[in-house]
């Protein structure tokens, strides 16, 4: 079994070992650990993949890394893959981007990719006139122009005015903007329910579980969407939905502190970085200044006694503070 570090179970015992037992051979190793020897050494050619051991002197012929050299060292790999990773994921947005601009796309049954901000908001707005059971919305995940969300507000009134079940997941950011947590607080008067996270992973609108939206963004614009009726698409859509919608804060609520005294953004904000994203990456994905993002950098180094942000990260884990699996 691997974990999101990259480094299976038995590598991850083999190193453990060398580092209780920096001289013990290979047979020993093994004895210890109750492993063949072929397993042992296999593990360590794994742990020299991983730089988390190197040529030594020692009688198994390894010598382990400091763990915290090591391990930040890992996090700094990951990151650089994750951030080439994320180039390819802008290049495929950017290409739907340009396929929802041409004319002429090859129809698919229930899929309907509709181009321009106009053609969005008539569709959305067209969903919650039909909209009986529920309607269900995430987002925006990120930053936009006050005209966008502007051009959202007669969906709210509309559902309103039917008296249609309405939950929303908002960006946690919203907390800071008097004018918007006014305007999501009527929207709970009038029967919505309003829930926070420190950042989303998408855009959606899911109309009675059957219809959901999806706006593409460009420049902090709508420049398209995709509209689907299939199935399989939709529910998926509404399992997403309900998972997030268990980790999210009502807004009512005041934003409680985490594991190790952290509060969810500084949790978040530690896992961001983790996963590779830079400070102004970071700060686009929580909607929040990038200064915000630097003063929770100074403030969780001195807390932590770090001297650079991998170690930062390496400290966060062994802390609590974030787990493994929050790397990945």
């Amino acid at each position: 079994m691997r974990t999101s570090l990259d480094i299976d179970s038995v590598a991850r015992s083999v190193y453990i070992a060398m580092v209780d037992r920096p001289r013990a051979q290979v047979s020993e190793l093994a004895e210890h650990l109750e492993e063949t020897e072929e397993t042992v050494r296999n593990g360590l050619e794994r742990l020299s993949a991983l730089l988390l051991v190197v040529p030594g002197d020692s009688a198994s012929g390894w010598r382990p890394v400091d763990p915290e050299v090591g391990l930040a060292a890992m996090l700094a790999r990951q990151q650089d893959e994750l951030a080439r990773h994320r180039l390819q994921v802008e290049g495929s947005r950017l290409e739907v981007t340009r396929l929802l601009s041409e004319r002429g796309r090859a129809s698919i049954p229930d899929v309907e990719w509709l181009a321009g901000t106009d053609a969005v908001w008539r569709h959305i707005t067209s969903l919650a006139e039909e909209c009986t059971n529920e309607w269900l919305a995430v987002g925006p995940a990120e930053r936009l122009d006050a005209v966008v969300l502007d051009a959202g507000r007669p969906v709210d009134e509309i559902l309103r005015r039917r008296g249609t079940p309405a939950r929303a997941i908002v960006l946690e950011s919203v907390r800071n903007d008097p004018e918007a947590t006014e305007h999501l607080r009527r929207t709970e008067e009038c029967g919505g329910t309003v829930r926070t996270l420190p950042s989303l992973p998408v855009w959606m609108f899911l109309s009675d579980r059957k219809h959901v939206v999806v706006p593409v963004i460009g420049g902090r614009s709508v420049v398209g969407a995709m509209a689907c009726g299939v199935e399989s698409v939709t529910e998926a859509f509404a399992t997403l939905f309900s998972r997030l919608w268990k980790e999210a804060l009502p807004l009512a609520e005041a934003r409680p502190r985490t594991r190790g005294n952290l509060s969810l953004q500084e949790q978040h904000v530690l896992r961001l970085w983790a996963q590779g994203l830079t400070d102004a990456a970071a700060a686009r994905r929580m909607d929040v200044s990038l200064r915000t993002v630097r003063r929770l950098s100074e403030k969780l180094t001195d807390r932590f006694g770090a001297q650079s942000r991998f170690q930062l990260g390496v400290l966060a884990l062994a802390s609590g503070g974030i787990r493994a699996e929050d790397v990945a």
